[in-house]
């Protein structure tokens, strides 16, 4: 890593909070990067500190600042040198946004809110960060499209790379779901919050997780004690 943005991407990575990094002032930065670390290409950040050269890109800001001869209000001057960068790096990773991009974080916020419920904005903040930004974008499509159910399936193969969606052959809006993982209280909040944003509320939808129901002239699901009976 370079650049303290680099950080900050590498803490997503990680599933650290931007928010809890602590940006802190090197007095030995090298010349050539700013971040200071023993290993130069390590991609990775090991703690939730990390160290900085506060004139690689700001001489002129922090020069008077951090100069090695000004010793006193030290704690005073890591934090305000914490809180510029904080702001600084907001600032970087923004530049390049597109138009969706800004959409995308607008509705994300909607959704934190409680702007579709406080269920939904509580069971977003549990989705891997990995997935979010895809099914947020399947979201955001949802409002330009309204319901659908091929929205519906293109959203739990996406959470559910197991999972298979089906069309109900006794009525037209019944939907038989194998999602291809173990029931537990989480997946349970996760699948209503999928229902309840990409299908409209006159469609029954029946769930089966860990276990396929049986199709008959269908071997792989036909298998005993490996089926369910629908």
């Amino acid at each position: 890593m370079n650049y303290a943005w680099e950080a900050a991407l590498a803490a997503d990575r990680a599933g650290l909070a931007r928010e809890a990094v602590r940006y802190v002032p090197a007095r030995d930065g090298s010349p050539y990067t700013e971040i200071v670390q023993e290993t130069i290409n390590s991609r990775d950040i090991e703690q939730n500190e990390v160290r900085l050269n506060p004139l690689y890109r700001f001489s002129r800001e922090f020069a008077a600042l951090f100069d090695i001869n000004i010793t006193d209000y030290e704690a005073s001057r890591r934090i305000f040198f914490d809180a510029c960068m904080q702001y600084f790096i907001r600032l970087d990773l923004r530049q390049g946004l597109s138009r969706q991009e800004y959409a995308l974080r607008f509705l994300l916020d909607d959704l934190l809110d409680g702007v579709c419920g406080s269920q939904a904005g509580a069971v977003i903040k549990r989705f891997p960060k990995e997935k979010l930004r895809r099914l947020l974008r399947l979201v955001l499509k949802l409002y330009r499209c309204g319901s659908s159910i091929y929205l519906f399936k293109e959203a739990m193969r996406h959470m559910y790379p197991d999972s298979l969606v089906y069309a109900g052959n006794e009525a037209a809006r019944e939907v038989l779901v194998y999602v291809g993982v173990k029931e537990n209280g989480e997946e349970q909040e996760r699948l209503e919050f999928l229902r309840d944003m990409f299908l409209p509320v006159y469609y029954e939808v029946y769930l089966f997780w860990d276990h396929h129901f049986g199709i008959i002239d269908v071997d792989e699901t036909m298998e005993m004690d490996e089926m369910v009976l629908f």
